[in-house]
């Protein structure tokens, strides 16, 4: 499923002659053993490109390197790439890269949709670069509970419950999980990371991401500034700058661009009301039927910018629309309702379609029956999710 909006065509000439050029060069062929000196931080990127977004690596590799690691910040990228064999473990300097693990050659192919390699970059970078806090950051396609990081070489790609997998097994907290990927930004996502323990905050978004992705120079260049600043003020300084760099602002303009930041801890509270919510519907379904379907249409929906046409909807603005029309349902809905900002601890989008109605999380809702049963969605991804909640069960009363 294709993920990050397509650039313009001179951009990715651009992009594949400049990739062409440094990535093959003999200076970064070679193992280095050179590693960062212990820091405030170390922002780790697992970049899965052995796809069709091959192309478009360079430039965010770039965009780390005008910034580059400093004595409190190191910055670390593996990459695998589609049109070479290979994988390497790049350390970002200023206006340079170092190869500290790999080569671009079948004996370090990695299959990047294995939960083990994602354990093992994790755990490599925090060896060699241990510092107070870690960003890890997802950078590939993305499609919401069924998962993110499609390597086509191996025919594989990365479920929710291999990312809970790699995450739980790993030797350290997270404080940051972004995803500079599509449509991840959900309260599958967010509560099959909170069941790991070992993240408490997610940075993605509700939409598709636009070809150019995280504004990784700014990013960046704000951490290099404030190395001592809290994750929760991080995260919401990633959101800021990833808006501000599609409102006209460094990567031009994208009306579509939404991004959240979620503090994973409070994700199972509200997980428990919505299961009760559910199993209230579920009790008088025939009552409930046409009111639901109803707030459904009218939340905000998302899909790769096709507006009102997508199967996820915004949680909070379907629970808004519900309430409208049936004060009923108060009890359960008002507990999820009073407790949302300390969920999403900041939020914003461009000021396209998705200017109003943006909460911060989306949840499945298919718009129609034949929308949901190509395939029929049992969470499979999600299992935990599914059983706390039994949302395809209600959806399937509805849509069935």
């Amino acid at each position: 499923m294709v993920c990050k909006f397509p650039k313009l065509t001179v951009v990715l000439i651009m992009t594949l002659v400049l990739t062409s050029v440094f990535i093959f060069s003999p200076s970064v062929l070679a193992n280095s053993g050179s590693v960062g000196s212990a820091g405030k931080w170390t922002f780790m990127v697992y970049i899965v490109a052995d796809n069709n977004l091959d192309p478009y690596v360079e430039l965010d590799l770039q965009e780390m390197e005008r910034v580059g690691s400093t004595e409190n910040i190191n910055t670390v990228a593996l990459v695998d790439l589609l049109r070479v064999n290979g994988t390497v473990m790049y350390y970002i300097e200023k206006d340079s890269r170092v190869a500290v693990w790999g080569n671009w050659s079948s004996d370090f192919e990695l299959n990047m949709g294995r939960p083990e390699t994602l354990a093992w970059f994790i755990n490599e970078a925090v060896t060699r670069y241990p510092a107070e806090h870690y960003v890890l950051v997802l950078w590939n396609h993305g499609d919401n509970w069924n998962g993110f990081g499609w390597d086509d070489t191996d025919h594989d790609y990365l479920t929710m419950e291999e990312i809970k997998q790699a995450l739980s097994s790993v030797n350290v907290k997270i404080d940051i999980l972004g995803f500079d990927a599509c449509l991840m930004s959900s309260i599958e996502v967010a509560y099959t990371l909170s069941l790991t323990n070992k993240v408490d905050i997610l940075v993605a978004s509700e939409e598709y991401v636009p070809g150019y992705g995280w504004p990784y120079d700014k990013i960046l260049g704000k951490l290099v500034e404030n190395p001592g600043i809290a994750p929760e003020d991080f995260a919401e300084i990633i959101v800021e700058e990833y808006i501000g760099s599609y409102t006209r602002g460094s990567q031009g303009f994208s009306p579509y661009a939404t991004l959240t930041a979620v503090k994973l801890d409070k994700a199972g509270e509200i997980v428990l009301h919505l299961r009760s919510l559910t199993r209230a519907l579920l009790e008088n379904i025939d009552e409930y039927r046409i009111p639901v379907k109803a707030a459904s249409e009218k939340a905000e929906r998302f899909w790769f910018g096709l507006w009102r046409q997508g199967p996820y909807i915004d949680l909070k603005d379907f629970l808004v629309e519900l309430l409208k029309s049936r004060k009923d349902l108060e009890t359960h809905i008002a507990h999820i309702l009073s407790e949302w900002d300390s969920l999403v601890i900041a939020r914003n989008s461009t000021r396209g379609p998705h200017a109003s109605g943006v909460y911060g999380l989306t949840i499945y809702f298919p718009r129609n029956k034949q929308q949901f049963y190509q395939p029929e969605p049992y969470y499979e991804s999600v299992p935990e999710f599914a059983e706390e909640t039994g949302w395809h069960q209600l959806l399937r009363s509805i849509l069935g």
